[in-house]
């Protein structure tokens, strides 16, 4: 008594996977490691946190962000479209539970829409980067999209 049989950990398994699904996953644990990582420059107070993260965001030389984003908001979900932008090879799709950020990437796809499903209800915050040869871009303007 007292110890976890693999029974036990099993259980706890299945119901992580029914709640979350088997994609979300590894969008909740990378999620969790930035918010983490943002928490920790936050305590800090360092100037170097935030010159990281500037640095990160830089624009990559000939490849444009891509404009024309637009969300449609659903039931459980945010359907996402944009313009494709000149050089882009694929597209980083992020979202925030907040306004301006912080972004965790959900997908990186070459098409120029994705749909954000299985959402819980409330309002997201977007922002695509295109990413081409010489890396990846700034982001768009970051739009939002309500799931009810």
């Amino acid at each position: 008594m007292g110890e976890f049989s693999i029974f036990h950990w099993l259980v706890v398994l299945a119901i992580v996977l029914i709640f979350f699904g088997g994609r979300r996953i590894p969008e909740v644990m990378k999620g969790l490691g930035e918010g983490i990582r943002s928490f920790k420059d936050g305590m800090s107070g360092s100037q170097n946190g935030g010159a990281a993260a500037a640095t990160a965001t830089a624009a990559a030389p000939g490849v444009s962000a891509p404009g024309g984003v637009t969300a449609k908001s659903n039931k459980n979900s945010v359907a996402l479209s944009w313009s494709a932008a000149p050089g882009a090879a694929s597209y980083n799709v992020k979202r925030s539970g907040m306004s301006g950020g912080p972004y965790a990437l959900i997908a990186s796809i070459a098409a120029t829409n994705y749909t954000d499903e299985s959402l819980a209800n409330g309002t997201y915050y977007y922002v695509v980067a295109s990413v081409g040869a010489a890396g990846e871009s700034a982001n768009s303007i970051e739009v939002s999209g309500t799931s009810a």
